[in-house]
């Protein structure tokens, strides 16, 4: 459950980065099972999922709930509160799914408890690509105030990883080394297991860091029509890239399709509601800015 106030309007609903992710997935018409914790109490959020997501429950006591302040019209800058019920998702929950018909794995906690390493290790063993979004293993809170912490742990889960997604503000907490570029954060990271790094940047865009062709790919933010909800754009991103990654080896043009999707979820209210063609189009708007690039 989110709460997001940005320029004085107070927003109340569904959230959270697996919310995101689907609305990205099923307006792509992607098949997709969508395994996520809640509170009996808060079911009523799970129609807000696309139609033709397969959802799969773990009933908890209570649902997770953040507010997201937008103090000015940076996007960049977010101050969040929360309270986060501890409700993990076990290797147990996953034993009515068949992963071997599955494609690829997204993995994204918004707390150190939500995917515990031992079901990281478990969801390996099917040799599917996973595409983590680490920001959850990194927020703890100080009385209601969600601060970022370095994750002691980190080596040991990303071996596992195919596809590593953090912000730079992330990226610094997690290295802490300042000195270093997110250039080289990014190939550190990548050196623990990742094939790809990927750092989002908000309106600065993002860097791609590729261990097998030891190259980066800077990817600008396109300009959107308007800013209207910066909240979930990072996790826009993840479902983005992942999707066009599943069928392109170019992480340059996953990073732009993906950033092409993030400017234009920005542009509303909510999750993307796109579809291909809006998409296509997009991009054709934005060919010379593209080329560019290459």
């Amino acid at each position: 459950m989110d709460t997001i106030i940005n320029r004085g309007s107070t927003c109340r609903g569904i959230g959270g980065p697996i919310y995101y992710q689907a609305a990205v997935l099923g307006a792509l018409e992607l098949k997709t099972t969508v395994l996520i914790t809640l509170g009996k109490e808060d079911a009523d959020l799970l129609n807000y999922f696309p139609a033709g997501v397969q959802i799969l429950t773990v009933w908890g006591e209570e649902t997770m709930h953040f507010e997201n302040l937008y103090p000015n019209n940076d996007p960049n800058h977010r101050i969040q509160k929360a309270s986060i019920p501890q409700n993990p998702l076990k290797v147990s929950h996953f034993s009515n799914i068949n992963l071997e018909y599955f494609s690829a794995i997204l993995a994204s906690p918004l707390s150190p408890h939500d995917v515990p390493l031992k079901t990281i290790e478990y969801l390996s063993q099917f040799n599917l690509p996973i595409y983590l979004g680490l920001q959850g293993y990194l927020r703890h809170l100080d009385g209601d105030k969600v601060v970022l912490k370095p994750w002691d742990d980190y080596k040991s889960f990303l071996r596992w990883i195919s596809y590593l997604f953090l912000d730079e503000v992330e990226a610094r907490v997690l290295m802490g080394e300042k000195h270093l570029s997110l250039e080289q954060v990014a190939r550190n990271l990548s050196l623990l297991g990742p094939k790809e790094v990927i750092i989002t940047r908000g309106d600065r865009g993002s860097l791609i860091y590729s261990g097998k062709t030891n190259t980066t790919y800077r990817i600008p933010a396109f300009p959107s029509l308007q800013r209207i909800d910066p909240t979930g754009l990072g996790d826009t991103y993840l479902a983005a890239y992942a999707i066009k990654r599943q069928e392109s080896k170019d992480p340059l043009g996953c990073g732009v399709f993906a950033s092409i999707i993030s400017s234009m979820k920005l542009e509303k209210k909510g999750a993307f509601r796109g579809n291909q063609n809006q998409i296509d189009q997009r991009i054709h708007a934005h060919r010379n800015l593209i080329d560019k690039i290459k």
